[in-house]
């Protein structure tokens, strides 16, 4: 399966027989079938966002190379990958960091019981809902009650005589520190481009700009001008008073950050709008009175009917790792959204609340409204040559555009991220054959087919607590395959806050892991060695332990290996496997694209044995195979490898 490269023997050997997985990986082609499947439209991963979801595919290939048999061939491995049916009955897999769901899913897929838990309350529900959802009929039916009723309450906020607005543009109004002058913060004078990229809206004009004295919108027919004549002046396109994370106030000169200036919370300015129009191409408009009646309609329909709005009730937790959104003056959730946004999602989650529908469509709606926050806040871009709202945590943090982009929720057709489309995206999840790609063994490619899964709907199967502290079910299982917190992790939880809030869910357990500031290879391997020694007893005997990991740190790879010493976990095979491909910011050159997968079982079922892959016989096969190993990667491996050899030495003495 993997050429004349000696992977037999390599690492120790399980008594209780080999799988697949510790003799033989397919490891280039499921690596091009993570990078295949990145486009291609799976519905029940568009439940929810969630930051870290491992490739569907590549969790698909490694339950399935964890329990066939180690004499299995390749083209039985990829007619067992490519057949929709539950070919891994009567085997249980389990998760401990179970974050976005693709390992259970995936297993469940395959016929599998599945169980995990997860430390964030906002995981367990998206991945109990993609293992057991509402039917299509009850979502369609309940979100177009919840639709209606919206409209009823937030129709006339959005009323305009040229069209049906879709985007708002605000430029927030600042105040220097040192001479109190006030200000308008922008990078640029472009609100829009034409340049005729593909899936980018096409417009009347190339250039759509905005003059910074009277806030006049202009439509440029030349792409190519730098200039913009009005007020009697000449205004550079690329010319604003924010740059290089710095505003600089007109009147005094100083430079101020966003902390200087609680930008997150200053006064926003309503500068363009987006309309679309029957039978037309889209429009950007300046503003109108009618536009500025309806900003204070909203303003006062929030004062005197907040009462009746499903809002959060707590404020951002203070004691943070990552300083945003407090560090721009935001300290309340709502401080992130319009007037017009919290009366339109504030109504949605109260008539969520009070609604007479079944408990499996109000958790489908629930996750709805709450992925439609990440596109309905102030905090929301605008992708300039595409003309679309960039969402929140597009970077995995918090960010604050210059340009800020209010959405109209509930747009009948345009816009992305609106209630209708949100509600749409989990009706899909559950009734649409997701589009996947499968390994064409006669034209040695990735082949896209539509896998009809039909899996029977699993009960709550994600517990919301520690791996190292979970209540352990009666049974075991037989394959635990994870993707745990990184050395460096970014706290997900703290991302996960904006959306908690909304929900009423609390943390009821933190994260045992250290924190990042602390950085201690002895304190992170000790706690995820916790979490490893606790899952490992619900394993069967004999059975593997499998998690991808990455790290361009030898501290990183080192906090493995005291995780697995922890646990007494010897190594049964390692495996390096293309995993976050060239997207959002895997894609620059300094961050790793490859993952190691580690495969263990319990050292004292399992004889000793010797090392002898490396990372130039790997390397070898990746180029053979049109891949490649950046830097990062290989500094990445090597540590892996090195990692894996000192436990090997350590055996051995002992």
């Amino acid at each position: 399966m993997n050429g004349d490269i000696p992977f037999k023997d390599q690492f120790a050997e399980p008594d209780s027989g080999q799988v697949l997985l510790d003799i033989a990986l397919p490891w280039p082609e499921l690596s091009k079938l993570a990078a295949a499947d990145q486009r291609s439209r799976d519905p029940v991963y568009g439940v929810h966002r969630w930051w870290a979801r491992r490739p569907p595919a590549v969790m698909r290939g490694l339950l399935l190379a964890a329990t066939l048999p180690a004499v299995t061939t390749a083209d039985d491995y990829w007619q067992a990958f490519a057949d929709p049916r539950p070919r891994l009955n009567g085997l249980s897999a389990y998760d401990p960091f179970a974050g976005g769901g693709s390992s259970l899913v995936e297993a469940r897929r395959l016929g599998m019981d599945v169980a995990g838990s997860d430390v964030d309350p906002l995981a367990a529900l998206i991945t109990n809902f993609e293992l057991a959802p509402a039917s299509e009929a009850e979502i369609v039916e309940a979100g177009a009650q919840l639709l209606a009723h919206v409209g009823e309450k937030v129709a006339d906020l959005y009323q305009s005589e040229s069209g049906t607005p879709l985007h708002y543009f605000h430029l927030r109004e600042v105040t220097c520190p040192s001479c109190d002058y006030t200000g308008l913060l922008y990078r640029n004078l472009v609100i829009a481009r034409d340049l005729r990229k593909r899936g980018a809206v096409v417009r009347d004009s190339p250039l759509t700009t905005f003059c910074p004295t009277c806030l006049t919108v202009h439509h440029l027919k030349d792409a190519s001008r730098v200039e913009l004549r009005c007020c009697g002046r000449r205004h550079r396109l690329d010319a604003g008073t924010f740059s290089a994370t710095r505003y600089t106030c007109p009147a005094c000169g100083r430079r101020s950050n966003h902390t200087d200036l609680r930008t997150g919370v200053a006064p926003l300015r309503l500068i363009a709008v987006e309309e679309t129009v029957k039978d037309g191409r889209r429009a950007i408009r300046g503003v109108t009175d009618l536009d500025n009646q309806n900003q204070a309609l909203a303003d006062r329909r929030l004062f005197e009917g907040v009462a009746d709005l499903e809002l959060p009730k707590v404020g951002f937790k203070t004691d943070r790792h990552e300083a945003r959104p407090l560090s721009y003056g935001i300290t309340k959730p709502r401080s992130l959204f319009s007037s017009r946004q919290l009366i339109a999602l504030g109504t949605a989650f109260r008539w969520l609340r009070d609604a007479d529908v079944s408990d499996d469509a109000k958790a489908g709606l629930r996750l709805a409204l709450s992925n439609a926050l990440s596109t309905n806040n102030l905090l929301c871009g605008y992708a300039t040559d595409y003309g679309r709202v960039s969402a929140l945590f597009s970077i995995r943090s918090y960010s604050l555009p210059a340009l800020s982009v209010e959405l109209a929720p509930l747009h009948p057709d345009g816009g992305r991220g609106t209630l209708p489309k949100s509600v749409s995206r989990v009706a899909r999840s559950t009734g649409q054959t997701p589009q996947r790609h499968r390994w064409s063994t006669t034209h040695q490619r990735p082949e896209r087919v539509a896998f009809n899964f039909s899996p029977e709907a699993a009960p709550a199967a994600v517990q919301c607590m520690s791996a190292a502290r979970r209540e352990l079910m009666a049974e075991s299982f037989d394959v635990c395959l994870t993707d745990p917190p990184y050395f460096d992790f970014i706290y997900y939880s703290e991302l996960s806050e904006f959306h908690r809030v909304w929900l009423d869910l609390a943390l009821e357990d933190e994260p045992l892991l250290p924190s990042r500031e602390d950085g201690r290879v002895e304190s992170f391997g000790s706690d995820l060695g916790a979490c490893l020694r606790t899952t490992v007893t619900a394993l069967r005997s004999g059975r593997p332990l499998i998690f991808t990991y990455h790290a361009t740190s030898a501290d990183a790879w080192e906090a493995v290996g005291l995780a697995l010493d922890a646990a007494k976990l010897s190594i049964t095979a390692l495996w390096p496997l293309r995993n976050d491909a060239g997207m959002g910011p895997h894609s620059f050159e300094g961050n790793c694209q490859w993952d190691v997968v580690v495969v263990c079982r319990r050292a004292d079922e399992c004889s000793r044995s010797g090392l002898t892959v490396s990372l130039d016989a790997w390397e070898t096969e990746a180029v053979a195979n049109g891949l490649k190993f950046r830097a990062a990667d290989r500094r990445n491996i090597a540590a892996a490898l090195e990692m894996a050899s000192a436990r090997f030495a350590k055996t051995r003495l002992a």
